[in-house]
């Protein structure tokens, strides 16, 4: 097969020479370019989707995360990111049912639109200077030459790179490329979306439910503007399935919430990490889900995939890439990988007992 340097697409007048080539134009791929770009790099992001494309998710962060990505990021997350209600509290539902749960004291988590928040991140990079290439798919990696091939529709392209940046998702095809016969566990989401009328007696809190019968990780209820956000995340091939899953828990919500039980508006089924950590090879390194990071109790990645962007950004800028950047790069986000490891071994470690006390001593905690 031909490919043509990027340089010499019809049309286009980039450089065929980047410093830094992002695949990913999510919050990791985004927020690492970004702060590439502002170190005065050259840097291209090649996004498969088209502008403003939709992506799966709750959208809920803790509010530590929105200050720091505001700290990170250097502006304010705009209003129109925010859904309503813009803030909810905590509540947990042990697998002994609505009576042994309860809403967390003092903590609150921010309600956000997933695809206006990329939106708006992707738009900072862009304006910061980076380039970006939409409908464009990662095609293979030449590691000696560090050349990228791609393909935007039948057109195929390819671009010199002295740093290669995998944030193209837990099923990223950087990371199969780099390291072929890792094993990436993930844990499918399911996700509905009800009428917010049909309620029940769901009050403005994400509620996460905490039962082996649904999920070796989480359930949760999210009100998000005129919906009530249903899901759940469970393993591969195990029973029950996602979709046996999400019909018990709709019993279960309409059993002990009042939950009306009426089919959905729609209907999303995705996948997070559960289990790995995969700084990167060489001059390529992964952020994100590609690399791993997601909190299993909570689903949440956004935070983590910012906070890796901006560390892979500096790693990159005082190192010339090979094992020196992976050395450095995987130093300075240990501490994200360690979070991550350490969740998910409480996680792993839960019966239904270890939930039941755990669910007991969040309510009687004081944040």
């Amino acid at each position: 097969m031909n490919y043509i340097d990027v340089g010499e697409s019809a049309g286009r007048s980039l450089s065929k020479d980047f410093d830094v080539t992002v695949i990913g134009g999510g919050p990791a791929g985004a927020s690492t370019a970004l702060q590439c770009a502002r170190m005065g790099m050259r840097v291209l992001l090649l996004e498969k989707g088209p502008p403003n494309r939709h992506k799966p998710c709750g959208g809920v962060l803790p509010l530590v995360a929105d200050e720091v990505i505001t700290d990170i990021i250097d502006d304010e997350i705009p209003e129109e990111v925010y859904e309503s209600p813009r803030e909810l509290g905590l509540y947990y539902v042990p697998p002994s049912g609505r009576e042994g749960g309860g809403r967390v004291r003092n903590y609150r988590v921010v309600n956000i639109n997933r695809d206006r928040f990329d939106s708006w991140l992707l738009t900072k990079a862009i304006m910061s200077g980076v380039k970006v290439q939409f409908g464009a798919q990662f095609q293979h990696l030449e590691e000696e030459e560090n050349r990228v091939f791609y393909s935007v529709g039948p057109e195929m392209r390819q671009v010199r790179t002295r740093i290669l940046v995998g944030a193209d998702g837990v099923r990223s095809q950087v990371r199969k490329a780099i390291l072929p016969s890792m094993d990436a566990p993930v844990l499918l989401v399911g996700q509905q979306y009800i009428s917010i009328s049909e309620r029940g007696d769901i009050e403005d809190s994400f509620y996460g439910f905490l039962r082996g019968d649904l999920s070796p990780s989480y359930a949760y209820v999210i009100p998000k503007n005129d919906f009530l956000i249903v899901g759940l995340g469970v393993r591969p091939q195990q029973s029950p399935s996602v979709s046996e899953a999400l019909t018990l828990f709709r019993q279960i919500l309409a059993d002990e919430f009042g939950v009306s039980s009426a089919d959905p508006v729609a209907k999303e089924v995705w996948s997070i990490p559960y289990g790995y950590f995969a700084p990167g090879k060489g001059s390529t390194i992964l952020v994100g889900d590609a690399a791993g990071f997601c909190n299993p109790l909570s689903g949440e990645g956004i935070r983590l995939a910012i906070e890796a962007g901006e560390i892979a950004a500096s790693a990159i800028q005082v190192t010339e890439g090979g094992e020196d950047l992976l050395e450095r790069y995987a130093r300075d986000v240990k501490s994200i990988a360690d979070f991550v490891a350490s969740v998910q071994s409480f996680v792993d470690s839960l019966d239904d007992d270890g939930r039941e006390q755990f669910v007991r001593e969040e309510l009687n905690r004081r944040y």
